[in-house]
């Protein structure tokens, strides 16, 4: 496939041997003077580089110069004037692009703007055969044939190098540059005319009646739009603020601060990473192509992220591929060009970083940078306040010493299940189990062995369950295990191969080194054939444990029955 390296060069080779070979032939002969050809150039150049930014597509009077300048000075004069022209706008505007990449860039441009020109020159002089008149009419459409021409030629040799650029469908938004460029077109053609009847009328200097407009058009323009994306970037701002102060559920307030990213700074990818376990983990993230990369794990000071989260302030770096610190790191495009990164950091504490990426050179600019500080400043807050939301309400619900789910817990998520089974069907099951002599425990080898006797024990009760399952403390040395869409005979299976484990498990030692081992007994009720309700379901249960399995000497898994009311 060919590159886009070789794309440009070979464009370039074929416009400048255009360019060459006509000046050969033809010669580079004028009427006017060259006093006339600098002052039209200076005012070609300064028009290019004051192009106006809409939809994505440029508003530029380069083509209306190009066309006056046909008129005025003939065409060759005018293709050495477009070269000189697009030598020193595109290299004054990629002056910070790497030597190598400017350079193609540069010549890439002036290759195809040679080829659109003498291929617009070409189809008007076959369109002057072709309708064989010589009234105004004829010329009219020969010219037009003329324009049609570059017009196509220009669109089309840009979109195949953005395609072979960014490997992207070919010509995915032809059609849409097309009717951003005819824009122009429309605007710039009428302009030449202007320009070229000025000049036969009033001379040279007369066309600053036409230019001196369309410069102060284009600098109230840039006014008016800076305006704009101020207010819009300021009201973003506020937007977020006010969103991510309405929740305090981390996951919400962190997709808020993705989707807000996309109002205040282009990119490719976008990624918010969470600090956890002394290391920068993904949390939200959009443009990557591979999904290993949730799994990318980056340190502090490692790469760019972690050396902006290490110095505590935000970063922008181009040419990135460049910067020793750069990584490569899965699902990350290869064309990747600029980076952004602006830690998240509340107080003294380490929240995160936000990066950003781009196939673009110098995407990113100071105001950018300001513009997410600030935002990732009140995410930070924000995160820090959910995070803290967040653990308060787990110890409303956690047990303190085992670190399982609390009575209170364990009560809603049988409310919880009760409902479910009523509106959707099914059914659900309840273990209750209680450590044997747990008293004669606690009074032979003291309180620290008991609680670390129930600590290990809930270790493995955890160990051997599913991951839906609710496993939680229900008081003192019993607990409780919910078991989603599992029978009663399944539940005492589990149950039997529970009190198996642990009384084969080691859960403490003595001082003096004694392996201390316990057994548990266990009672199983099922909803609905055990049990009508929550209540109903909690005394089935303890009536199984309580007069059946210790009743019957321990250790033991009952299941309950209807005698054991």
């Amino acid at each position: 496939m060919l590159s886009v390296k070789k794309y440009a060069w070979l464009v370039a080779g074929l416009g400048l041997g255009l360019l060459f070979t006509f000046i050969g032939i033809y010669g580079f002969t004028m009427q006017q003077s060259w006093e006339h050809f600098l002052t039209f150039l200076i005012l070609m150049m300064i028009s290019e580089l004051h192009a106006i930014n809409i939809n994505q597509s440029y508003l530029t009077m380069e083509f209306g110069f190009v066309y006056a300048s046909v008129l005025i000075f003939g065409p060759i004069p005018a293709a050495v004037m477009k070269f000189l022209s697009t030598l020193i706008t595109q290299g004054y505007l990629r002056r910070r692009y790497e030597f190598k990449e400017k350079f193609r860039i540069i010549f890439f441009n002036i290759g195809q703007y040679m080829i659109s020109f003498f291929g617009a020159i070409g189809s008007y002089f076959l369109a002057v055969k072709i309708f064989a008149g010589n009234g105004t009419i004829y010329t009219a459409l020969a010219r037009g044939v003329a324009i049609l021409v570059y017009f196509f030629l220009n669109n089309l040799m840009v979109e195949a190098y953005i395609y072979l650029d960014r490997n992207k469908k070919p010509f995915l938004k032809l059609g849409q540059s097309l009717i951003n460029d005819a824009t122009t077109y429309i605007i710039a053609v009428p302009a030449g005319i202007i320009m070229s009847e000025t000049y036969n009328r009033l001379g040279i200097y007369a066309i600053f009646l036409v230019f001196v407009p369309y410069i102060i058009i284009v600098y109230i323009y840039r006014l008016y739009m800076n305006l704009i994306a101020t207010n819009r970037e300021l009201r973003a701002l506020y937007d977020v603020a006010a969103t991510m102060t309405s929740t305090l559920d981390i996951d919400e307030v962190l997709e808020i601060v993705l989707v807000s990213i996309e109002n205040l700074a282009p990119w490719d990818t976008a990624c918010l990473y969470i600090y956890r376990q002394n290391a920068l983990v993904p949390a939200v993230y959009d443009g990557f192509c591979d999904s290993k990369f949730r799994d990318v794990r980056i340190k502090p000071g490692e790469g760019i992220t972690g050396s902006s989260l290490l110095k505590g302030k935000g970063e922008i770096v181009n040419n990135c591929q460049k910067d020793p610190r750069f990584l490569h790191v899965v699902g990350l495009p290869q064309d990747t060009k600029s980076m952004m990164v602006v830690p998240l950091i509340s107080g003294s504490e380490l929240i995160g970083a936000i990066s950003l990426t781009s196939s673009k050179n110098f995407v990113y600019t100071q105001k950018h940078l300001t513009l997410m500080s600030i935002l990732a400043s009140q995410a930070a807050v924000a995160i820090s306040n959910a995070r803290l939301f967040d653990r308060t309400a787990q110890m409303a619900i956690t047990d303190g010493l085992t670190k399982l789910y609390n009575y209170r817990y364990i009560y809603d998520e049988l409310e919880r299940q009760v409902n479910r089974v009523k509106y959707k069907g099914g059914f659900f099951s309840l273990i209750i189990i209680d450590v044997d002599h747990f008293k004669t425990i606690n009074d032979m080898y003291g309180h620290l062995i008991g609680d670390e006797i129930l600590q290990n024990l809930a270790k493995v009760l955890k160990d051997n369950v599913r991951e839906k399952d609710v496993v939680g403390r229900y008081g003192g040395e019993e607990f409780a295990i919910i078991l989603p869409d599992i029978s009663s005979v399944e539940a005492a299976g589990i149950a039997e191969r529970i009190r198996q484990v642990v009384e084969k498990t080691e859960l403490s030692r003595t001082v003096s080194g004694k392996s201390l081992y316990i057994t548990v007994s266990a009672g199983v009720a099922s909803y609905p054939d055990d049990a009508l309700s929550v209540d109903d379901l909690v005394r089935k249960a303890d009536n199984a444990l309580l007069f059946g399995a210790k009743q019957d000497g321990r250790n033991k898994v009952v299941q309950f029955k209807k005698n054991l009311k």
